[in-house]
């Protein structure tokens, strides 16, 4: 039987401690870097830049397992969300990823809800969801704003030929192989953290 992330629903080992919340925000931080680098190689080329979720995602997933390995306690991905919505805000990102990063933290920690118990499983499948959320949350703007959005790219120092190809992306057929994709190196990624931290997993008392 799949060993539990935590035991119960109370009690001090289910509270966010001070070193929880300087766990959370290096790794948070980490995983935040990580996802950038990805997206400064992949952003190179519009045909490319959508599909930074789905690489990202590898390496990401691994410090996301790690990290709620070490912290497998309600609300610290809702946090972890938080900060690293702050930081892609700080960082120039236009509002619809922050907030996609935001809800997808939500999401996650509801999925580690249902059913009391907090698995390594579960874990995987609220990363995906989180970063599905994450990458729906930075196309979305390109729906809600149309060919304005090629404005808004152009006036971040990018070309107009860059910017309408990042457009007719999302409007073409490939957008979906992205889609998959990201849900695909997601689970991927969350797998190998899985297995990498088995210890850290079997570690915690059901």
């Amino acid at each position: 039987m799949e060993s539990a992330v935590v035991k119960g629903s109370g009690g001090s080992a289910t509270k966010l401690q001070g070193r929880d919340f300087i766990l959370i925000a290096v790794f948070g931080v980490l995983f935040f870097v990580v996802m950038l680098a990805f997206s400064l190689v992949f952003g190179m080329s519009a045909h490319t830049m959508w599909f930074t979720h789905s690489v990202g995602a590898i390496p990401s997933g691994i410090i996301w397992m790690y990290l709620f390995s070490r912290v497998p306690k309600r609300g610290a991905i809702f946090i972890m969300g938080v900060l690293i919505g702050l930081l892609g805000f700080l960082m120039g990102m236009f509002w619809t990823g922050p907030l996609g990063i935001v809800v997808g933290s939500i999401i996650g920690e509801l999925i580690m809800g249902i059913g009391g118990k907090r698995t390594p499983t579960k874990l995987i499948i609220a990363f995906a969801a989180f970063v599905l959320c994450f990458w729906i949350g930075q196309i979305s703007l390109i729906y809600l704003a149309g060919q304005s959005y090629v404005d808004m790219v152009v006036g971040s120092g990018m070309s107009l030929e860059y910017a309408q190809q990042l457009v007719d992306f999302v409007y073409g057929p490939l957008v979906f192989v992205a889609f998959c994709t990201t849900i695909i190196g997601s689970l991927i990624g969350g797998f190998l953290g899985k297995k990498l931290f088995k210890k850290h997993f079997e570690k915690i008392v059901s």
